[in-house]
């Protein structure tokens, strides 16, 4: 088993319970310990806008910490102030590398918030899905999905503050679009290579949303 987990800027946000970021290294550490559970090797990419972190699959309690670790140092890098340029593409880079390393009958499962997926992105997924299982949890925000007319809000990292006016339509549009493009994209790869999508908010504990994703018929349309 594979786990791809974006741990990029676009992670560093969350709206009440938890960061997007938290929520991915939640599910990490989920799958992590269920596959090691089952008797199956697990390996990983942890990602941010940089580089990439490459641990090969191994079948021990060691490897899965090596893999959390991976993702914890990740998490911490995250800032609001980060000085490093986004590299969106970095994801494609990412499933270039793993195309040589999972050539046939492994579980692939990507985590993260669909930043960054491209036609590229779906190329190499297609590429991947052909001769493994792929699957794709995505992480995200209520806040994302839809921005409340809630009047002037206060952002925050926890030493900077932004003040912003959540009622401008022009900001709900803005917000509106760039959710439904991502979910759109993973939507439709979703449907064309049959490739399960689990929608997993950061309001909710992951283990329950999963339990429950798990316990139906996964598909684009249950987001």
């Amino acid at each position: 088993v594979w786990l791809l987990v974006n741990q990029r800027q676009t992670m560093f946000f969350g709206s009440s319970e938890r960061m997007k970021s938290v929520t991915a290294a939640e599910a990490t550490a989920l799958a992590a310990w269920r596959v090691l559970g089952a008797g199956d090797r697990v390996g990983a990419m942890v990602f941010d806008d940089s580089d990439i972190v490459t641990i090969r699959p191994q079948r021990s309690r060691n490897q899965v910490m090596r893999v959390l670790g991976a993702v914890i140092e990740k998490n911490h890098r995250l800032n609001a102030s980060n000085p490093e340029p986004a590299n969106p593409v970095i994801i494609n880079e990412a499933l270039r590398q793993l195309l040589p390393l999972a050539r046939h009958d492994s579980l692939i499962c990507i985590i993260g918030d669909g930043s960054g997926v491209d036609d590229e992105t779906t190329r190499l997924i297609t590429r991947l899905n052909a001769h493994n299982d792929c699957l794709f949890v995505m992480v995200y925000d209520p806040l994302e999905a839809r921005l409340p007319r809630a009047g002037r809000l206060t952002a925050s990292d926890g030493e900077r503050r932004l003040v912003f006016n959540s009622s401008s339509r022009r900001l709900q549009d803005d917000f509106a679009a760039d959710f439904e493009e991502r979910l759109e994209t993973l939507q439709n790869l979703s449907r064309r290579q049959a490739i399960p999508l689990l929608p997993v908010s950061t309001a909710e504990p992951v283990i329950g949303q999963v339990r429950n994703l798990l316990g139906h018929r996964v598909t684009a349309s249950r987001f």
